[in-house]
């Protein structure tokens, strides 16, 4: 696993992310697409808590870990992503 790239990818899917939410008065679709888990818990709490900025910070290593160790799994984890992609999407409590 390559450090410096994945701090990279991280740092801009976060800015870019936080830049489309507007601070909390933007648009959360990227968010929801990006970040899927963090995203199902704020649904569900009304908030983005200190738990759910700590996934956000660590999804991407953590993916970039597991196509490291097991490249095989890559459809897997395209596949939770998008499964939870869609259960989020389709979940609107009209908070996010």
């Amino acid at each position: 696993m390559k450090i410096v790239p994945t701090i990279i990818i991280t740092v801009s899917l976060l800015l870019l992310t936080i830049f489309f939410a507007g601070g909390g008065h933007g648009n959360y679709i990227i968010a929801k697409l990006i970040y899927p888990f963090t995203m199902l818990i704020a649904e569900f709490t009304n908030e983005i808590e200190i738990i759910g900025i700590i996934l956000t910070i660590i999804q991407i290593p953590i993916y970039a870990i597991i196509l490291n160790k097991k490249p095989n799994w890559k459809y897997y984890m395209l596949g939770i992503h998008c499964i939870v992609v869609i259960i989020g999407l389709n979940i609107d409590n009209g908070s996010f």
